[in-house]
């Protein structure tokens, strides 16, 4: 068996640059200029809490990459420190970071088909490092205690590094993250301890006023127990071009390479085009699309070709109303050997001010996710020229929908708390992955 994991390196490009992309619209400086076609850099920082997806239904990473979490979680962004820190030694700043959150409700499996009621307290703490104006270090354990007999308690790490610099007309950024966490899953209807390695190197020339270049690489590492692991390789360079001051346009070209440790291997490339159009400051549309092929190493299997895009728009509808809507389809890796998940979502957050310190938010998500095998059929005992491939057969197909309603108020600037109520409903082609779920909590999160 092949000790591996691997994962497109260009889906964290794609996925984690639509994460990325609401900060760095508005930034200047390093990542970017005054411009739409920023620098967008896919960006492996994790969640500052490695506890709960970034949005309800997602996965750890914002992604698939660790799978499709079963629990609800308050949306993350990249802790990014604004002010003085609260100790210095030089260079060396530190802020701390809390995290709270308390979660009762069903709609959890600690195994295929049964479907649980447990309560869910989680504490993470965490300490964030700057080293003068180009590394950030942050760590963050995350200790979960369940109130049902059937899901074990749990302890999980996050460690992130990231580092950046300029020379001339070129930037250059370095990050390497670890996460170990043990998290129910959709995907598999069990808890799964995995552990993540992500390295990822970029670099951005700007080759003038209209033109930009960027350079990608990136590898993921991940294990998951008794389910497929991967090891991941890619390379994704971007040619940009200023149209307008309010209008980028980009071309992108990806290749790489997932090894897994159960099944045939894959190597893949896609061909990307993306635009960014920010016509003032009510609105900010990023479109990312493209077309990909997945080759498998067995002859008797057909390569996988299919379109891939990920989209997002956030629109200022009124003063302290805002509107945000995306979506996304991507190929990936099973947990389960010779398999493949096609996985497109689509979501929706409807945020409402109702005064300076305390909003409202109103979300929903679909989400829908085959899982195709890639097992060769039998070859006949004679061909003449290139052996015949028999057709990728689908083995299950899920549906997921939610719909969360959460209240949040902020406190001196550093705490939110926030309460929250998700109904989440689940479908599949295999019966012991369908069922609906309701879950209440408390979310309180301070930041240094």
């Amino acid at each position: 068996m092949k000790n591996t994991h691997s994962r497109r390196i260009d889906w964290l490009l794609v996925t984690f640059l639509m994460a990325c992309h609401g900060v760095a619209l508005a930034q200047q400086g390093v990542e970017g200029n005054a411009l739409t076609n920023n620098f967008q850099f896919p960006s492996t920082n994790f969640p500052s809490q490695a506890m709960g997806p970034t949005t309800p239904g997602s996965g750890q990473f914002g992604a698939s990459f660790m799978g499709t979490s079963a629990l609800p979680g308050a949306p993350q962004g990249v802790y990014v420190p604004t002010g003085l820190p609260l100790e210095s030694w030089g260079p060396l700043g530190v802020y701390p970071h809390l995290r709270y959150s308390l979660t009762y409700g069903n709609g959890i499996e600690a195994s295929p088909g049964v479907n649980s009621t447990t309560a869910i307290n989680t504490v993470a703490p965490g300490l964030l490092f700057t080293l003068g104006g180009h590394w950030i270090l942050d760590y963050t354990p995350s200790l979960s205690f369940y109130s049902n007999p059937l899901f074990h308690d749990t302890t999980d790490q996050m460690v992130m590094l990231r580092g950046s610099t300029t020379y001339r007309d070129w930037t250059l950024i370095l990050s390497q993250g670890y996460v170990n966490s043990t998290q129910p899953l959709v995907e598999t209807g069990t808890q799964v301890a995995q552990e993540a390695y992500t390295t990822a190197f970029y670099a951005a020339w700007q080759m003038n006023d209209k033109m930009a270049l960027q350079l990608g690489l990136n590898q993921n590492f991940r294990t998951a127990e008794e389910l497929n692991s991967l090891h991941e390789w890619t390379t994704s360079d971007w040619l940009n071009y200023q149209l307008e001051p309010q209008l980028g346009a980009a071309i992108g070209l990806t290749g790489g390479y997932d090894e897994v440790s159960l099944g045939s291997d894959m190597p893949f490339e896609e061909v990307l085009g993306r635009v960014i159009f920010q016509p003032g400051a009510k609105l900010s549309l990023i479109v990312v699309g493209g077309a990909e092929e997945r080759q498998f190493i067995h002859p008797s299997s057909a390569p996988f070709f299919g379109p891939i895009f990920n989209a997002s728009a956030l629109y200022k509808l009124f003063e302290g109303t805002l509107l945000t809507v995306s979506g996304s389809r991507e190929v990936t890796p099973s947990f389960y050997g010779n398999e493949i998940n096609v996985i497109t979502a689509f979501t929706g957050r409807v945020r409402q001010d109702i005064t300076k310190k305390v909003y409202f938010e109103f979300s929903g998500g679909y989400t829908s996710e085959p899982f195709t095998s890639i097992v060769a059929g039998p070859l006949p005992q004679y061909y003449i020229g290139t052996p015949p491939r028999t057709d990728l057969v689908q083995t299950r197909s899920d549906t997921r929908t939610y719909v969360q309603v959460r209240l949040s108020a902020v406190f001196r600037t550093r705490l939110t708390a926030s309460i929250f109520y998700m109904h989440t409903e689940d479908a599949s082609s295999q019966s012991n992955f369908t069922y609906s779920g309701n879950q209440v909590g408390l979310d309180l999160n301070y930041r240094y």
